[in-house]
């Protein structure tokens, strides 16, 4: 992930204050404090347009120039950011007043106008890292040391100090015995290297902070390696960072560049995904209620049971949830999966019958038209599914997991629909299904997520691959 893309979100954020000052700016001069009374009926003048549009985009490259968008860990140099922001914003808001008044613009409105935009450099800054806090919080990323030396002893302790709300340290892999160990790491140890792939069926992790020597370990770190490219697990070397891009004046910065880099903008793009989430599961479950309802008492009246169908499944982190569905199968349906095991039509560890007998005449229609999947809009609002994602898995399904290839569908929330669902569905097969999955997370963007709800809407339609 580019610079560039890394400050999309608070570049549009100060392109928006831009704008708003620019307008400001306009206003101001053509018709001073009185016109923004009126500025519904203001024409702004080919001009005005072309002056404002030159002023928006000279703002964010000089913001870009200076590394405004990046985070700014301690106090000076998270003061240094604000005057160097303010100092940016100063010069050409001044020559928009002057040169609209066109008249030299005195000393109190230039003090008048730090002040303001020193204000909201404060606030940006404090808002904006808030913000990626909070977030990050909830979405944290989970790392496994290799190693478990002075460097894997220095990387805890930072990450532990400073990054303890973004980041999880799951533990420390080494072929070494615990007795050669400190005592804090020794009780953290998860295994040898050899364990690596039966530790990752088990834990979904993201990242591999490789923290050993170079020359002495190198044949380990490459099996690490090896390991953490079938899985789609980001590799860090830690050992490089300290021996040769390690920056005494600056470590914090340096540290979370080299280490998280790009974190920032997934995390604002998370929030934005959730928001997203929030507005469109909130209408569409109003505007579908009266369906939801006859559902409901459909269901209830065609066969005996509860409306809804409530079942445990792992989402975000492995993370175990209840979802919901309307019910489309005989209420004792889980109890009588063991004598249909033998009958199973799909190849992996998933369950498949077209012609599934635990399914009622009411729920086939349900299915084939998706919507006994509905409910998990509720999933969705509570936080537990997105609306696009890798489809959420049984327990029974993971617990046949062989591979930990497998384990990387856990890196990001389930959803209602995904690739597999618009590619096919139930004529997919399995390892097509992973593919799909995988490629979803590693192509991932807010764009993807709108294309593949426009192509639900018509798999919906077209019945395509339900069963």
């Amino acid at each position: 992930m580019n610079r560039a893309s890394d400050h999309i979100g608070m570049a549009a954020l100060d392109g928006s204050v831009a704008l708003a000052l620019t307008i400001s700016a306009i206003t101001f001069s053509h018709h001073s404090f009185a016109g923004f009374t009126n500025l519904g009926s203001q024409r702004i003048s080919f001009i005005d347009a072309v002056f404002g549009l030159t002023f928006v985009v000279l703002w964010q490259y000089c913001f870009s120039v200076l590394n405004l968008y990046d985070r700014f860990a301690t106090l000076p140099s998270r003061m240094s950011a604000i005057l160097k922001g303010v100092l940016t914003m100063v010069t050409p808001v001044i020559i928009h007043l002057a040169v609209y008044h066109r008249q030299l613009v005195d000393t109190r409105t230039i003090l008048y106008v730090f002040v303001v935009l020193f204000g909201y450099e404060v606030d940006r800054i404090t808002l904006r890292d808030f913000v990626l806090d909070f977030i990050s919080a909830r979405n944290p990323q989970t790392i496994l040391i290799i190693g478990s030396g002075r460097r894997a002893a220095k990387a805890w302790r930072e990450i532990r100090t400073r990054y303890h709300s973004s980041t999880k340290v799951l533990g420390f892999v080494d072929d070494r015995g615990t007795d050669q160990m400190a005592p804090d790491i020794a009780a953290r140890y998860v295994g040898r290297l050899d364990d690596l792939r039966d530790l990752l069926l088990t834990h979904a992790v993201d990242i591999f902070l490789i923290a050993m020597p170079m020359q002495s370990t190198y044949p380990m770190m490459q099996r690490a390696v090896t390991i953490a490219e079938e899985v789609g697990i980001r590799v860090i070397y830690l050992n490089d960072i300290y021996a040769t891009k390690w920056r005494p004046e600056q470590p914090n910065r340096q540290l979370f560049q080299e280490v998280f880099p790009a974190h920032e903008h997934y995390v604002l793009r998370l929030a934005v995904k959730r928001l997203v989430d929030i507005v469109v599961a909130s209408i569409l479950l109003i505007v579908l209620s009266p369906l939801l309802l006859c559902v409901v008492v459909a269901v209830k009246l065609t066969s005996s049971g509860p409306a809804f169908f409530c079942q445990e499944r792992f989402g975000y982190k492995r993370r175990r949830f209840q979802m919901i569905k309307f019910r489309s199968m005989v209420q004792d349906a889980e109890a009588r999966m063991a004598e249909l095991e033998s009958r199973n039509e799909a190849v992996g560890p998933i369950f498949k019958m077209k012609l599934d007998p635990r399914v009622t005449p009411l729920g086939r229609i349900l299915r084939s038209t998706s919507i006994d999947e509905l409910p998990q809009l509720w999933n969705v609002l509570r936080g537990d599914m997105s609306l696009v994602g890798p489809r959420p898995m049984s327990l029974r399904d993971v617990s046949l997991f062989s591979e930990s290839t497998l384990m990387r569908r856990f890196s990001v929330k389930p959803g209602i629909t995904g690739l597999w669902q618009v590619n096919g569905r139930s004529s997919v097969g399995f390892d097509e299904w992973v593919a799909l999955d995988t490629r979803y997370i590693e192509d991932w963007s807010l764009l993807l997520d709108l294309k593949i709800m426009a192509r639900t809407v018509s798999a919906v339609l077209k019945r395509s691959g339900a069963v």
